[in-house]
């Protein structure tokens, strides 16, 4: 696709997201991953206060399935964007109830210009944006290498990340998976890190973002260790209770 096919299907995706019933259709999906997350999932939520956190923000959470995303929209009190791979753009339902639902899409086997732009666009707005910095699914307990395009967006418009661990999707719902399976889960959510305070001892711009995705990183390993010990308690108490 050329840029400028990219950037015409990018601002359908704005118009289409910012209209009412598009609006509406969020909210309904958002309450559905909230009923599934409490009576489902048995979703017990950490920190939840930062997800309140106002102004231009990126969510930066632990990424092991296809249940991260509706679970922590539905304890999100604010609407989340949040990026696509493009094959979810490629049909007319499916790229309009993507639309509807926050995504826009992005190419993730390149580095895509017009993803950027339309996420420091959302940012500019004051938004909140939902960003992998894993890039993509990964698997056990460890984080693997993160990308520095979270990092970029903080660095260049000021918004606070947020780091998230998420602890028991991917047992309930692994890569491959086709339905996903009443496991608990949990998620710890981290305080907000300011760009310009993480990197304050930096000038270079490549030094930035590289020591505010150190830091991310490094948060996102540490709520993810603690979802991890949190729900191996609540699964103890459980077996507990059940015997």
């Amino acid at each position: 696709m050329s840029i400028a096919a990219s950037r015409r299907l990018h601002r359908w995706v704005l118009v289409t997201a910012d209209r009412w019933f598009s609006r509406r259709v969020y909210w309904l999906c958002r309450n559905a991953g909230l009923l599934a997350g409490l009576f489902y999932f048995r979703i017990h939520v950490h920190g939840k206060q930062h997800l309140r956190t106002p102004g231009p923000a990126i969510l930066a959470p632990v990424h092991r399935s296809n249940l991260d995303v509706p679970l922590i929209a539905g304890h999100c009190p604010r609407r989340l964007r949040s990026l696509a791979k493009q094959g979810m753009f490629r049909g007319p339902v499916s790229r309009w109830f993507s639309s509807a639902i926050g995504a826009f899409p992005v190419h993730r086997d390149q580095l895509d210009r017009v993803a950027l732009e339309t996420a420091q666009a959302l940012l500019a707005r004051g938004e909140m944006l939902l960003v992998f910095p894993e890039g993509t699914r990964g698997t056990g307990p460890a984080i693997g290498d993160v990308h520095n395009g979270c990092a970029y967006l903080a660095a260049t418009t000021g918004a606070r990340v947020i780091p998230i661990g998420v602890a028991g999707t991917e047992e309930a719902m692994p890569p491959g998976a086709k339905l996903a399976r009443p496991k608990r889960v949990v998620v710890t959510v981290g305080e907000p890190i300011e760009p310009a305070q993480a990197t304050a001892e930096t000038d270079a711009g490549r030094e930035r973002r590289r020591v505010l995705s150190v830091r991310v990183r490094a948060e996102m390993q540490r709520l993810l260790d603690e979802s991890h010990e949190a729900l191996a308690a609540r699964s103890r108490t459980g077996r507990r209770q059940a015997g």
